[in-house]
């Protein structure tokens, strides 16, 4: 039985994108949420972080599925890798689930959560925060007003991650058992197998950590802007077997309408870069989005168009709201009031099934798994 309006949430995955979002959020809607349970694999991490955040020892658990047991109304599932497990697992147990991308490696886990959700009847929304970003919001809007966009140019420079995390003192005490940790690994490259069976090290590296590390977010965003791509009609990545990689790719829509998406790692220089632009002979949008561990640093929408005769640009910050923040309360909005979720398994379910053909198209003729039908 849910409470009024606050929800006793569990925590899995105590890691940094929890550390830097997530749970400070958490606490700063006291009126909506309290932190009741935390989970990780490491015992000296869950500690500190239920020290931290008054969560009583009882409900410390390096095991998600102890914290399924505990009397908490919904989860928040912030692990690394594959989350379809820890999601699946919390539908059963009848939580709702608010769950950090990727959904899943795989669509098979999207299709027996998505299976396991409807016979729950609870909620499961999958943490796309973009798509609650006022910016983004704002851009949307601009987007649907226009009626012949003919060009998406989608740009992301992605420096080191390190240079963003450092400044937040994020907590790691590399103490998780080498079993737990060899037991998490070996599960992780069965549902790679799954996913993109017979690709090199490297390209199961570039699946994994850039399309659905980073890439998922601005497709996910793309497809909420202009609708499901039709074809993908060529992917490239370079360096071949690079650690450092980037991916050019583009998308055909419904139409004359076509995407360009680059993304490509720059580690050095300090200057994350993000561009959404949907572009057309009368308007041209641009939404730049900042660094995802800059907090509430605002997203700009530049547009531009004529107007008896001179080009009149606009830069507009529609708010200093956090979307991170946002999320947590359109997450709220849907259990307490019955609410679809905007980015919901469907919506993560069509990501997965993009970046596989993205991938398929660029891949060697070896390519297996699930990503092998779309070639």
């Amino acid at each position: 039985m849910l409470n009024e309006v606050r929800l006793r949430v569990g925590v899995i995955g105590c890691g940094t994108v929890a550390q830097i979002m997530h749970l400070p959020y958490l606490r700063s809607l006291p009126d909506l949420f309290e932190i009741a349970a935390v989970s990780d694999l490491s015992p000296g991490l869950v500690d500190a972080i239920g020290r931290m955040y008054g969560v009583p020892e009882k409900h410390r658990h390096t095991d998600y599925r102890a914290l399924l047991d505990d009397d908490v109304d919904a989860v928040l599932v912030l692990s690394s890798g594959s989350h379809g497990p820890q999601v699946l697992d919390a539908v059963n147990a009848g939580k709702h689930v608010l769950v950090e991308k990727p959904l899943s490696l795989t669509v098979r886990e999207a299709d027996e959560i998505e299976a396991a959700t409807k016979k729950a009847g609870v909620t499961v929304m999958v943490g796309y925060m973009k798509r609650f970003d006022p910016g983004y919001l704002y851009g949307q809007q601009m987007v649907k007003a226009m009626s012949d966009a003919r060009y998406v140019q989608i740009n992301t420079l992605h420096p080191a991650e390190d240079q963003y995390i450092d400044i937040h003192g994020v907590l790691r005490f590399g103490d998780v058992p080498p079993e737990v940790a060899q037991r998490a690994t070996r599960a992780h490259e069965e549902l790679l197998d799954e996913a993109v069976g017979g690709l090199s090290d490297s390209l199961r590296f570039v699946y994994y950590d850039v399309f659905l590390g980073s890439m998922v977010h601005d497709i996910n965003a793309l497809r909420a802007l202009v609708g499901e791509p039709e074809d993908v009609l060529f992917t490239e990545v370079w360096p071949a077997g690079s650690t450092t990689p980037s991916v050019t790719t583009v998308l055909r829509h419904p139409g004359d309408l076509r995407t360009t998406y680059t993304w490509t790692y720059l580690a050095e220089v300090r200057d994350y870069f993000e561009e959404l632009a949907v572009l057309s002979p009368t308007q041209r949008v641009r939404i730049q989005f900042p660094s995802p561990f800059l907090k509430h640093w605002p997203t700009p929408v530049v547009v531009q168009r004529m107007e008896d005769g001179a080009l009149i640009e606009s830069r507009v910050q529609a708010s200093y709201d956090e979307a991170f923040r946002e999320e947590l309360r359109a997450f709220h909005d849907c259990v307490t009031g019955g609410k679809a979720p905007l980015t919901d398994v469907a919506d993560s379910r069509a990501d997965i099934v993009v970046l596989q053909r993205i991938l398929a198209a660029g891949a060697p003729a070896g390519l297996g798994g699930e990503a092998g039908r779309w070639r």
